[in-house]
């Protein structure tokens, strides 16, 4: 994570990185709880419930970290009403077999390509971002080489 880099989120992104820190944060509390109630003077050495908790409150630290520098950073995406592709907008393409895919280019903390949200960063995001209808793009991607049509940016 390149900590000068503006995170690129929507608003709803945003919020939901808000809901998982107060979630880590309550349970960070529950994990020192546990580390404390665990801790017994002179047995920590073979003591597991206190080597794991230390490894929770290590591993919940690290992930609120995480969190706030993100939402530190966030950079809100509007929804795109241009005829370019960009971050916020929603991408109708079709390949050379006429299957059409449908894409809403996002920042890369809410890439879910299974969901058609598409990262800004990745190989098929980055040549589409600058596009609009009727361009056609071909894209370097692990099973081969990908070409698409634009059929509408909204």
């Amino acid at each position: 994570m390149d900590l000068t880099e503006p995170v690129l989120l929507t608003p709803e992104g945003l919020e939901k990185l808000k809901r998982d820190l107060e979630v880590a944060l309550k349970r960070r509390h529950e994990a020192g709880e546990r580390l404390k109630e665990a801790f017994q003077p002179g047995d920590i050495e073979d003591n597991p419930e206190y080597e794991q908790a230390k490894e929770e409150v290590g591993l919940l630290d690290s992930r609120i970290y995480e969190l706030q520098e993100m939402i530190g950073r966030a950079e809100i995406i509007k929804e795109s009403h241009s005829s370019v592709a960009g971050p916020g907008s929603t991408v109708d393409v079709a390949d050379n077999d006429g299957s059409s895919e449908t894409y809403h280019l996002v920042g890369a903390v809410e890439s879910d390509p299974s969901a058609g949200r598409i990262s800004v960063d990745s190989p098929v995001g980055r040549a589409l971002v600058g596009k609009k209808k009727g361009d056609r793009i071909t894209v370097s991607v692990p099973a081969g080489s990908l070409t698409l049509t634009i059929k509408a940016v909204r």
